[in-house]
């Protein structure tokens, strides 16, 4: 593997770089996780709580939402934190965030933060929530984005394809897309070998050529996609690209999941667990197919249904507080999926272990003539798309194929839409999807959760 040669500001001094002034704060954070992973489960809860405590105090004095629910069940902040009082803070929901508005965000950001910039979930839990950036968590986003790289030991000066969603018309086959860098997360500091992407919406056969063109080293794509191109070249008589690592990222990995990819690709496979509201979430130990929790970034909690602390074994729901967002603290936040807590590590890192995430699972849009796409539903909903052609606000959506020819579109409205908006948001549909299926809307005042406890985005019916 070719060395790790920090780039260097002044470019006579190679071997010990001197990197420019962004980057050195970024190579100070990832010198203190180097550290602080090694730390005892105690160590890490201690240094936690004390973060913690500064997060509640700026969320009380001025973040409304928080001051306002803390007011009515007769909270007041100890001198101390500790996990009692942890624990009897109330659950912040999705739910909760939507309806709070600006009153979820802070009146009064300490200025070391830098500006405020929103973004929005891709409501893979059907509520999609507004949440703050700042250069602060921004910085943190990128530190422990590069940890995960180091961890699973990349060779930078690789190439790195991704068969990933993109807006439609972006990186469509069979060019795709290319880059010549691995981007901001390493390019800065490290020099890299080129990238490029393809929209997931591609066909098989035409994903398939493009990676015996592009030769990847690393691939990143969802596994219910690389799952669909491994049957279509068994089924077909074709051969898989060879690569390095397989890196999947936005579904769940099952067990059986991990090794059929792995046979059929002869590749290592490695996941993680991200959220956008709150970055890295988990990452799997570089000896082993679990997790370790980025404890430096988030206390993450899994709670039975009456809110209380799941054993190791046990599967919950997964809450999380965030670290470094002081912009829209989330605090003991619901992201919507379940999990269960393992044993500690062999590996020696005193991380919190996630022996399994129970989190979501993408269906394959099923065409009439048989073909399998990855579905564009639920981006064309929750970015948007429905309310730039109605201005009507979504809340909440699911898309249901019941047959080859016809889907239902589940909605959570303000108010319902006519039968010309229907009409217009089913054209936009159906010019995206590149077939005239039959499209039919149910309004509902809530869309509930599956019987395995998660909410399924977009589900299909068919079977072929």
């Amino acid at each position: 593997m070719t060395p790790r040669i920090v780039k260097s500001l002044v470019p006579s001094q190679q071997l010990v770089a001197l990197p420019a002034p962004p980057n050195a704060l970024r190579l100070a954070m990832l010198f203190q996780l180097e550290r602080s992973q090694w730390w005892s489960a105690q160590e890490m809860r201690k240094a936690q709580l004390q973060q913690l405590n500064l997060i509640l105090k700026h969320a009380q004095k001025s973040v409304a939402y928080y001051r306002d629910a803390w007011a009515k069940l007769g909270l007041a902040l100890p001198e101390i934190i500790d996990e009692d009082f942890l624990a009897r803070l109330p659950i912040t929901r999705r739910k909760d965030v939507q309806e709070a508005g600006d009153h979820f965000v802070t009146n009064n950001l300490p200025f070391e933060h830098g500006k405020i910039q929103f973004g929005t979930t891709s409501g893979s839990t059907g509520r999609p929530v507004r949440f703050g950036r700042t250069s602060v968590t921004h910085l943190s986003w990128l530190a422990f984005a590069l940890r995960e790289h180091l961890w699973h030991e990349r060779d930078f000066s690789g190439k790195l394809c991704a068969i990933r969603w993109a807006s439609p018309g972006v990186a469509m086959p069979p060019e795709g897309a290319a880059g010549q860098n691995w981007g901001e997360v390493v390019e800065p500091i490290f020099a890299t070998g080129a990238t490029s992407l393809l929209n997931v919406t591609a066909k098989l056969s035409e994903q398939l050529e493009w990676l015996q063109r592009e030769k990847p080293d690393y691939l990143i794509s969802f596994p219910s996609n690389l799952l669909a191109l491994t049957n279509y070249v068994q089924e077909s008589g074709l051969k898989l690209p060879q690569v390095r690592q397989l890196r999947v990222v936005g579904e769940t990995l099952t067990a059986a999941m991990r090794k059929a990819l792995v046979d059929a690709w002869g590749a290592v496979v490695v996941d993680m667990y991200t959220c956008e509201e709150a970055g890295y979430l988990a990452v799997q130990c570089p000896q082993a197919d679990h997790f370790h929790v980025q404890a430096e970034n988030v206390i993450l909690e899994i709670v039975d249904d009456e809110g209380k602390a799941c054993p190791a074994g046990v599967t919950g729901r997964v809450l999380i507080t965030s670290l470094n967002n002081f912009a829209t603290p989330l605090i003991r936040y619901e992201v919507g999926d379940y999990a269960e807590f393992g044993p500690a590590c062999p590996c020696g890192r005193g991380l919190p272990v996630i022996k399994r995430i129970h989190g979501r699972q993408r269906n394959r849009l099923i065409m009439p003539g048989g073909e399998s796409l990855y579905s564009l539903f639920p981006y064309l909903g929750e970015h948007g798309q429905i309310m730039r052609e109605t201005g009507v606000k979504v809340s909440q959506f699911q898309c249901v194929q019941h047959s080859l020819k016809s889907v239902e579109i589940k909605l959570v409205l303000e108010r319902e839409l006519t039968s010309e908006e229907q009409g217009r948001v089913t054209l936009m549909m159906q010019r995206h999807l590149g077939y005239p299926f039959e499209i039919f809307y149910t309004f509902l005042p809530d869309i509930p959760r599956g019987p395995n406890g998660k909410f399924e985005e977009f589900i299909s019916h068919v079977r072929i």
